[in-house]
């Protein structure tokens, strides 16, 4: 139908012009972190600014979830696969990474296990 093949001509010159879409946007900030033996193999803080565009990506030897409070990001990452957060520092303050359990588990004996990780530092413009 010649109506059919316009319209898919049309829709993906549209989409072709129109760019990528705001999640496409190359990050401002990116933190590569790494988790072994249970501890962080870098600083434990990664300062930015409010705006940007945040990656911090995680790799581990070891089942974990990662929570960044004041954001509510959370992942899950198993062992050699990279894991990332991503959003937009929109708030400034001090907030932690938190591992919820190491292994797949989330408690030792208390029935809650937590653990900062890393700091992130969200300055003002």
């Amino acid at each position: 139908c010649v109506v059919c093949i316009f319209f898919i001509v049309v829709l993906s010159a549209f989409i072709l012009l129109a760019g990528p879409v705001a999640a496409d946007k190359k990050a401002d900030a990116v933190a590569k972190l790494v988790i072994e033996q249970r501890k962080l193999t870098s600083k434990n803080t990664f300062r930015v600014k409010e705006g940007q565009v945040v990656e911090l990506r995680w790799m581990t030897d070891e089942d974990v979830e990662l929570h960044l409070h004041g954001y509510d990001v959370l992942v899950k990452a198993k062992p050699g696969t990279p894991v990332v957060m991503r959003f937009k520092a929109h708030a400034t303050g001090r907030y932690p990474v938190t591992v919820h359990g190491f292994g797949g588990k989330h408690s030792h004996g208390d029935g809650h296990y937590e653990k900062t990780m890393l700091y992130l530092e969200v300055y003002p413009k």
